[in-house]
């Protein structure tokens, strides 16, 4: 029996505060969610990490949705929706990739395009098998017949993950991932500036500044050897050095003082109070001036440096 149910029905009551009363219901439902929510997080994320990571890949196109979609449903425990994900973006990615190669076979069905792709040399025989094997996954799970409705849950898990790391298997092959140790300092600031724009989107399955700051921590350390994370159980952090004062900041909230080190050149903003701007006025600090100064920092959850502060009277050296 499907039972819906889930809204009640005032039309059929004469309430006259039926729109409190529509809002109260939804705040309780509210609630439902977060209470799932906390009691599955940890199986979630166990999840997301049975999800291979094939790191960045230049050439993207609308597949790119689909996939990211089928990775949120896979860590939410909905495999089904997961295999089906799995067998569009396939199917996308297969029209894509041949589009790009040079080869219209947009009228074919999947089964004949990645042959012939395999044919013409285009992917090899590895990629091809996994095409397939996402093809009949997604077919018994479209079709929905009597083998697929039979699956249990591992089953179910087992075909989604496999298909889930198939397909990112396939697009780092035959798009080729980026090789993290060739990328310079102005590559890593434009995939920043991509994962801060995803940060802030709306997609499916999107973090916000948390998963921002994993992925740029990650990625600074494939690229540049240096983990970010102090990895000091969350102590304090100081440091002192003498800097260039590139900007004050005196009309957002907080107050920033933007230093650069003089030393190794790498930038810092520290946020200020009323005290502290008023005693930078005071020693007649501009931008530009050099200063001496020991600064800390308490570390986030991650480990990583969170918010500066000023932790010695700032010198003005110059």
């Amino acid at each position: 029996m499907y039972i819906d149910s889930k809204k009640f029905d005032y039309k059929e009551f004469a309430y006259p505060d039926a729109d409190r009363l529509i809002e109260r219901d939804k705040k309780f439902a509210q609630e439902s969610y977060r209470n799932w929510l906390n009691e599955s997080i940890e199986a979630i994320v166990e999840r997301q990490w049975e999800i291979d990571d094939i790191g960045a890949i230049g050439q993207v196109g609308d597949f790119v949705k689909l996939l990211k979609e089928a990775e949120f449903t896979y860590s939410i425990g909905a495999y089904t929706s997961t295999i089906a994900l799995v067998g569009v973006c396939a199917e996308d990615l297969c029209r894509f990739f041949a589009t790009s190669a040079g080869h219209n076979l947009d009228s074919q069905s999947q089964f004949n395009r990645v042959n012939t792709l395999l044919g013409f040399g285009a992917i090899t025989q590895d990629v091809a098998d996994k095409f397939h094997i996402i093809r009949g996954l997604r077919n018994d799970c479209l079709h929905f017949n009597q083998g697929f409705k039979q699956k249990n849950q591992e089953a179910l898990n087992s075909d989604a993950l496999n298909a889930l790391n198939s397909i990112k298997a396939i697009y780092a092959q035959i798009m080729g991932a980026i090789d993290y140790k060739t990328i310079d300092s102005s590559k890593f600031s434009e995939m920043v500036n991509i994962i801060a724009n995803e940060a802030a989107g709306t997609e499916v399955g999107t973090l916000g500044v948390d998963e921002a700051l994993t992925r740029t921590r990650n990625i600074f350390a494939s690229a540049f050897g240096i983990d970010i994370s102090m990895n000091n159980l969350g102590r304090p952090v100081y440091k002192t050095s003498i800097y260039v004062v590139e900007e004050i900041d005196a009309e957002g909230e907080p107050f920033e003082l933007t230093l650069k080190d003089f030393a190794v050149g790498a930038y810092v903003i520290v946020d200020i109070n009323e005290n502290e701007l008023t005693a930078i006025r005071e020693k007649s600090i501009t931008e530009g001036d050099i200063v001496a100064v020991s600064l800390m920092s308490v570390p986030n959850k991650l480990e990583t440096t969170g918010t500066w502060h000023l932790w010695s009277e700032i010198k003005k050296l110059t």
